[in-house]
């Protein structure tokens, strides 16, 4: 009986794909759209207390527009599917061009804060850097996995979600060898976008 319905669902699945069309078989149409729609999106202010506004920015609008057509698959006639070889090319190449961008910028501030106070501000800096990025992560783990029960890839893709960091999503998947990680990751990435966004202004507003 199960065997039925899997076939079933399968035959069915198969006659829905047929039903739309793709433009391209690269699938940058369906990429294009999701930047465009995550763009319009991630550009909306929402009023908040003390005058300020909140908005999800280019990386949260084009995350969550891409949940979304990613969940729904097809947008009328249009198939939004994109071939696996594309995504991987896509964030590779989006993860080199953050990690270069954040490398010349990082790399200026160090030798010039270095420069000012022979490195005593930069090494004090880099401790509570550790800390800061190292305690709320292994709490997080010990709790997602003891208290939780959730499987070690999901908690790893989970904590790299809660910390908004691709670099780490990246090294996970590489260290990995699968793509399930990622889920995790887009499911918590624009919780934590948006409670890190509250809580600056929150913190913001009371000092």
């Amino acid at each position: 009986y199960e065997r039925s319905l899997l076939k079933i669902g399968t035959e069915e699945e198969r006659k829905h794909s047929e039903n739309l069309f793709q433009c391209e078989s690269f699938g940058l149409v369906p990429v294009a759209i999701t930047i465009a729609l995550g763009l319009l999106l991630g550009s909306i202010k929402i009023p908040l207390f003390g005058g300020s506004s909140f908005s999800l920015g280019t990386t949260g609008g084009v995350l969550i527009m891409g949940l979304i057509l990613g969940h729904f698959g097809r947008m009328g006639k249009l198939s939004l599917a994109v071939p696996e070889s594309t995504l991987k090319l896509l964030r590779e190449f989006g993860l080199m061009l953050f990690l270069l961008g954040a490398g010349f910028e990082g790399g200026v501030n160090l030798v010039t804060e270095v420069g000012k106070s022979g490195g005593g501000i930069v090494a004090w800096g880099f401790i509570g850097g550790a800390i800061m990025t190292l305690v709320p992560m292994i709490v997080g783990f010990f709790i997602a996995k003891g208290w939780m029960k959730l499987p070690l890839l999901n908690t790893l893709g989970s904590i790299t979600g809660g910390m908004t960091s691709t670099p780490a999503l990246g090294t996970l998947i590489n260290t990995a060898k699968t793509e399930d990680v990622a889920g995790a990751y887009a499911s918590t990435y624009p919780i934590a976008l948006v409670l890190v966004v509250l809580a600056c202004q929150l913190m913001i507003t009371l000092m």
